[in-house]
C-alpha cells in the first residue's frame, strides 16, 4: 500500500495527491500537520533515502534555520523525535511504499507507484501507437 504523506498548504502535496487518484492508483494519506508520522514510519523513510535525513529534511522550511546548527550535533534518535514533533521541517510529499520511497514531487519519478503490469501494457500500447505512425 501506498502512503502519502501530506500538508494542506503544501502545492506539491495536492499535486502528487491528484496524480495518484488521476492514474487510480490507491493510497492512504496522512496530513502530517493532524497527525505527526511516528518514528517507525520515518526510519522506514530513511531507509530508502540515500542520503537520510539530507533527504527529508526542507531547509526551505521557514523553522530551519532555528535548529540548522543543533542538528549536526544531535543523535539520530534525538533528530527522529525533532522531526516528529516539528513535522512542518520535513519535506513534502513523502510517498512510500515497502521498497520505494520519493520525497517531494516529481512527476516523472512518480510513475513508478503505478503497478508494474500497468506500467508495460502502457508501454506497449505506446510501442503499438508509435508504429502505426
Amino acid at each position: 500500500m501506498i502512503k502519502l504523506f501530506t500538508q494542506t498548504s503544501c502545492n506539491s502535496s495536492r499535486k502528487a495527491r491528484q496524480w495518484l487518484r488521476d492514474h487510480d492508483v490507491q493510497f492512504e494519506e496522512q496530513n502530517v500537520g493532524k497527525k505527526a508520522p511516528t518514528t517507525a514510519e520515518l526510519k522506514h523513510i530513511l531507509s530508502l533515502t540515500e542520503n537520510g535525513f539530507d533527504d527529508i529534511i526542507s531547509t526551505r522550511s521557514r523553522a530551519y534555520p532555528e535548529v540548522a546548527a543543533q542538528l549536526p550535533d544531535m543523535s539520530f534518535n534525538e533528530t527522529l523525535k525533532l522531526l516528529c514533533e516539528r513535522t512542518h521541517l520535513l519535506r513534502k510529499p513523502i510517498i512510500v511504499t515497502e521498497n520505494k520511497v520519493q520525497i517531494g514531487f516529481n512527476d516523472d519519478e512518480i510513475r513508478k507507484f503505478i503497478p508494474r503490469h500497468i506500467r508495460r501494457l502502457d508501454f506497449m500500447q505506446a510501442m503499438i501507437n508509435a508504429a502505426e505512425v
